[in-house]
This record gives C-alpha cells, sequence and structure tokens, in this order.
C-alpha cells in the first residue's frame, strides 16, 4: 500500500514537472490521432483527482499502522514516596502491542477506502473520457473556422463590389439613395462577418493549445481527420440506456462511494464497541524487579465501552446522513445520464433527415451555379459571387454535419462506457 501511494505520487508530481517544462514543437500538418494521445495527467481536474486519490491511500496507510502491531521504548527515572520511604522510581523497557480483534471496525476501515479507491478510479476514466471530447470539439472548432472565414471573405467581397456597383451608379443617377443606404448596411454587416471569422482563426486554436495543456504554442495546419460516424441503423434506446446504466463511470464511482458509506456505518457502530489487544513488556520494569514486578509482563485485554455520553450515536447518525447524500447522488446522476443518452440517441435519429437535407443543399447549389454560369456566359449576369458563395457554404455544412456526427458518436460512446456500442450491457462485477 505505502509503495503504491508513493509511485502514484512520483507520476503526479512527474505529470507538473512535464507541464512546467518547454513544450515540444507540434507535428505539422497536426492530426487528431496526434491530439488525442496527449496525456490526461496535465489536466487539473485530472491531477486533482489523482491527489484526492493519493490522500485517500495515505490516510489508508496510517490507518493500517495504527492497526498493526507496534514496538516502543518506555523510560523512566523517577523517585516516589512508599510507606513513608522515599524510593527510587525507574524503568526502562521494550513494549509491544498489537489490536486483536475490534469487532469489525477495521474490516469495515478497510472495505470503505477500497469502495472508495474504485470511485476515485472511476472519476479519473470519467475525467479522461471528458479531456478527450473536449480536445476533440476544440479540434473541430479550429476546422470549421477556417471554412468559416472562406465563406464570410467571399461574401464581404462580393459585398464590397456590388456596393462599389451601386455607388458608381448613384453618381450617375442611376441608383435611388435607398439601393446605396442598403448596399452600404449589407456591406458593413458582411465586414463585421468576415471580421468575426478572422479573429476565430486565431482565438480558436489559441483555445485548442490551451485544452491542449500548451498555451502560447502555436498550432500547426490541421489535418481533416478520417472520421468514425455513427452506424446507418440504431439499435433501441434501453440498449443504450442499459449500457450507460452498467458502465458509465460516473455512476459506477457514485455507487462505489454509496457502498463506502455503507461500511462507514458500520464501522462506526463497531468503534465504541469491545475491542481486545495484546501486549507485552521487556527490561526492567521497576527499580525492585527482584520483589515486585519483575522484568517482563504479557497480557490480553478487553476494553468495553460503558457510556460515550453520545458520541457514538451521534458519529453513526451522522454517516447515516452521509449515507443518504450519497444514495441522493447516485439517483441525480442516474437521471443526468439517462437524459444525457436519449438527448444524443435522438439527435443521432435525426442525423439521417440532416445528411439528406445536405445532400439536397448541395445539389441545389451545384445546379445554382451551373445556371448563373450559363447567364453569365451569354451575358445576362455580370457575376457569379453569389453562386460560389453559396457553393463554400454547402461544403461548409457538409464538414459540419460530418464533424458533428463523429462528436455526437464519441459523446454517446463515453456516455456508455463503451467503444462498441453493438456490444450487449454487461453487469457490474462485484
Amino acid at each position: 500500500m505505502k509503495r503504491l501511494s508513493l509511485i502514484g505520487l512520483a507520476c503526479l508530481m512527474n505529470a507538473i514537472s512535464v507541464q512546467a517544462q518547454q513544450p515540444e514543437p507540434l507535428p505539422t500538418p497536426l492530426t487528431l490521432d496526434y491530439v488525442l494521445e496527449l496525456s490526461s495527467h496535465m489536466n487539473p481536474d485530472f491531477m486533482r483527482q489523482q491527489a484526492h486519490l493519493l490522500q485517500a491511500q495515505a490516510q489508508q496507510t496510517e490507518a493500517d499502522a495504527q492497526d498493526s502491531i507496534n514496538f516502543d521504548l518506555e523510560g523512566r527515572l523517577g523517585k516516589r514516596e512508599f510507606f513513608n520511604e522515599e524510593q527510587d522510581y525507574n524503568r526502562a523497557a521494550l513494549h509491544m502491542g498489537l489490536p486483536l480483534y475490534d469487532f469489525g471496525r477495521t474490516t469495515s476501515d478497510n472495505q470503505a477506502w477500497l469502495h472508495d479507491s474504485k470511485a476515485s478510479e472511476y472519476r479519473l476514466q470519467s475525467i479522461e473520457k471528458q479531456f478527450r471530447l473536449d480536445l476533440m470539439r476544440a479540434y473541430f472548432d479550429v476546422l470549421l473556422a477556417d471554412a468559416r472565414y472562406r465563406i464570410e471573405n467571399e461574401a464581404m467581397a462580393i459585398a464590397y463590389v456590388t456596393l462599389d456597383k451601386i455607388r458608381d451608379a448613384h453618381e450617375l443617377g442611376l441608383a435611388s439613395d435607398t439601393e446605396l443606404y442598403q448596399s452600404e448596411e449589407n456591406y458593413q454587416k458582411a465586414l463585421l462577418k468576415r471580421q468575426r471569422a478572422q479573429a476565430d482563426l486565431r482565438r480558436l486554436p489559441m483555445l485548442l493549445a490551451n485544452a491542449m495543456g500548451q498555451p502560447g504554442i502555436v498550432v500547426p495546419d490541421l489535418e481533416l481527420p478520417e472520421l468514425s460516424g455513427p452506424p446507418e441503423s440504431l439499435l433501441e434506446l434501453e440498449h443504450y440506456l442499459n449500457l450507460a446504466l452498467n458502465n458509465n463511470p460516473e455512476i459506477l464511482a457514485a455507487r462505489q462511494a454509496y457502498d463506502a458509506s455503507q461500511y462507514r456505518i458500520a464501522s462506526a457502530q463497531a468503534e465504541h464497541g469491545p475491542a481486545i489487544r495484546a501486549d507485552a513488556w521487556l527490561g526492567q520494569l521497576s527499580s525492585y524487579p527482584e520483589t515486585r514486578e519483575g522484568n517482563w509482563h504479557a497480557e490480553v485485554s478487553i476494553n468495553i465501552p460503558l457510556y460515550d455520553g453520545g458520541l457514538g450515536k451521534s458519529r453513526i447518525d451522522r454517516e447515516r446522513a452521509q449515507s443518504l447524500q450519497t444514495r441522493a447522488e447516485v439517483f441525480d446522476i442516474e437521471q443526468q445520464v439517462r437524459e444525457q443518452v436519449m438527448n444524443l440517441y435522438f439527435q443521432l435519429k435525426l442525423l439521417a433527415v440532416e445528411r439528406k437535407a445536405v445532400t439536397a443543399g448541395q445539389d441545389a447549389a451545384d445546379f445554382n451555379l451551373d445556371y448563373k454560369r450559363a447567364l453569365y456566359e451569354n451575358e445576362q449576369q455580370t457575376d457569379l459571387g453569389d453562386a460560389m458563395v453559396r457553393i463554400s457554404q454547402t461544403h461548409y455544412d457538409a464538414l459540419e454535419f460530418d464533424l458533428k456526427s463523429a462528436l455526437l458518436w464519441a459523446k454517446m460512446q463515453a456516455l456508455t462506457g463503451v467503444k462498441n456500442l453493438t456490444e450487449q450491457p454487461k453487469q457490474e462485477s462485484e
């Protein structure tokens, strides 16, 4: 147990030192696989939870030491009065003590610690899953920002050309004041969108670097990943709900915490019960070993508390109240996970309809471009700007749909606690 704590502490300190070092240059282009393989140990939530686990391990080591055999030296130089006579009252002895039986208190404490440790491990899993999802979302945001800027830049350029033409026409009296003001307003709105998109080109890569634990580093160009989305047909909702209730790390952590609270109640009930221990002393037990105490002493003793003023009952009541609160947290987390799974499920069900809408938009944009090109070639239209912007928008919509599908499916995998969502639900092992 002590060795485990030292190893965990070394891992935590190593993660902190790695985070403090200068980050290594990122590969060019940056890939999603590289980002998702980054260590979660640099995540602050992961570090806090790991520190909590190490603290619990240290407390358990301390408890184990208190309930194991102990050795100590006893020494005394003194004087005392005995039958109106001043006598030496010295002592030099080795003491050995060992708790023999405490009617289940130590066993309950150990079981509570084991369940708390499992709860911490499940929370670490949950934090790591959320860390990967945050990285994926930040990576996708950068990809979309680049596509969005191209659209807004094209739209702003078209609005500027249109405004320039309206100004020339207005000077010749061929355009009204209303047309001029409307064109000016359209240009300013397009310019504002373009400036926002340009700001996102800097802001979102910085957020990605920050999420990666490498703030300040320049994020290179991103590679479009091969995305893994949901299957064409989903299973029944109950399948995913059962998977989540049996495998979700947050739910498992809450259940382990509740089990730990039950053992703490048992420990509190046994704390003020009888306790049996063995003790032995070896050495000079008194200044008169030949006539009084000799050179060794061994005993088995029992301690039976009779009255503690309600201290034991108060601790039991406190642990029961804590257990009730922990039980409520189990219900609350289960309810939240059910809600999240249901929301994700119906979003995934709508993807088939959304895919058709995206495809229809692409077909319409392609037809519109061909139509506008024909008008342009026959000199019935002066430019193809609007049609080109529409094509860029459909490309953006298709990319956004693919990234959204992949992210939704990744969230469902994280909530259910498994990667292969077609497998049958498993019951938690006892």
